[in-house]
């Protein structure tokens, strides 16, 4: 392609599982004239496939995190310590907290959702988010410090019943009863019915499960169908204005975009994530693209789950190479139908392929094979590279 500068930065913005998998993809196999930069808020990201096994205690944090000094380093690639705020397209430069930017030829944005409690009054100050996961990870530990004390919290309430709920209470139920505090009180609540979206044989296990749980001393409780409007000290209020004692609430809903997508200029979908083209292109910017749970495929709405982003890696960068060098852009079209491996806190998981459900021991034996492998591939890496010289860009 004539005129191409002989070097080009291509900047990552987030360390996401697609920028992740990216430089470590980028770390085996180069590209020539390309100057990789990653900018990200924090320097070991969580993997959340991991996240129910570090709760119920199965794995240690160190387990679920890659290190991204380390990677960007195999993958010859600068890291920069720092948050996007804005970007300026006629510049090509991204502006940062802290008052700095970044400059870019090519720009990728992987930053993940954020946490939306606006409705839920209180919950800002006395919940405890999932997302991010990298800062759920941090508190998780503290929050763990406490429940071994006399006067430790005692009463839980995960608020939301999707995957990500369903995993968590069964995750803590266990932690509890392993740590000897039966009479430890977790209930999971549900604005809907338990596993809306998933099919009805999954949907139908899953109460299997939390009526054996009901059994044992230590259970988790379902509420359904009445969602929470307040969470405060030491209760959690539903909208029917019936209070739950609770000392820590751990709250899987009401993701949104980050909130400088809205004053960039970049093309948003209805709810505020940046639209995009199936090459994973911004929808009016041939330059910059987008992957995870921050972004939306318009011609292939998906949900925001782990699974996609991963799944977005290969393309993304095969289409970051394409740009590069002129070629034309591959679109890519994500799975209709996608495996999901539900933990239950002990060793067993709910596995759930369309219509189709199992539950079992050999379930969970399974999901901790994948995500052990999953995090292997950024364990055995490649020498580190000498990053390209060039400055990082900033100004």
């Amino acid at each position: 392609m004539t005129g191409v500068p002989a070097t080009r930065t291509m900047l990552l913005v987030g360390g996401g599982h697609t920028h992740a998998l990216l430089l470590r993809a980028l770390a085996r196999q180069p590209e020539a004239g390309l100057r990789p930069v990653l900018l990200a808020r924090e320097l070991r990201a969580a993997y959340s496939g991991m996240l129910p096994g570090f709760v119920a205690g199965h794995y240690a944090r160190a387990a679920l995190e890659i290190d991204l000094p380390r990677l960007a380093a195999c993958a010859g690639a600068e890291i920069v310590a720092g948050q996007a705020v804005g970007i300026d397209r006629t510049a090509r430069r991204v502006h940062l907290a802290d008052g700095g930017s970044l400059a870019y030829d090519l720009l990728s944005i992987d930053v993940g959702i954020v946490p939306a409690l606006d409705g839920i009054d209180g919950a800002a100050a006395h919940a405890l988010p999932v997302k991010p996961v990298s800062a759920f990870a941090a508190r998780w530990e503290q929050a763990l410090a406490a429940l071994s004390r006399p006067d430790g919290p005692r009463s839980f309430a995960v608020v939301g019943a999707g995957v990500a709920g369903l995993e968590l209470a069964f995750a803590l139920r266990h932690r509890l009863d392993t740590m000897g505090l039966a009479d430890g009180r977790v209930t999971l609540v549900a604005a809907g019915p338990l596993l809306a979206g998933s099919s009805r044989l999954a949907r139908a296990l899953a109460r299997r499960a939390l009526a054996h749980s009901a059994l044992r001393p230590g259970a988790v409780d379902l509420v359904e169908a009445d969602a929470v409007a307040a969470i405060l000290p030491g209760r959690v209020r539903l909208h029917s204005g019936r209070d739950l004692a609770c000392d820590l609430a751990l709250v899987t809903t009401g993701a949104r975009a980050p909130d400088w997508f809205a004053g960039t200029g970049l093309p948003l979908d209805g709810r505020g994530f940046l639209a995009l083209r199936p090459t994973l292109q911004l929808l009016d910017d041939d330059d910059i693209f987008a992957a995870g749970d921050c972004a939306a495929v318009l011609e292939h709405p998906r949900p925001k789950a782990g699974v996609f982003a991963v799944r977005q890696a290969g393309p993304l960068l095969d289409n970051l190479r394409r740009r590069h060098r002129g070629q034309p852009l591959r679109p890519f079209t994500p799975q209709r139908r996608y495996l999901m491996l539900m933990a239950l806190g002990g060793r067993r998981a709910i596995a759930a392929w369309g219509p189709l459900a199992l539950a079992g021991g050999w379930a969970w034996t399974w999901k901790d094979r994948i995500d052990r492998a999953f995090m292997a591939g950024f364990h055995d890496l490649p020498s580190p590279m000498a990053a390209p010289d060039g400055g990082n860009g900033t100004g």
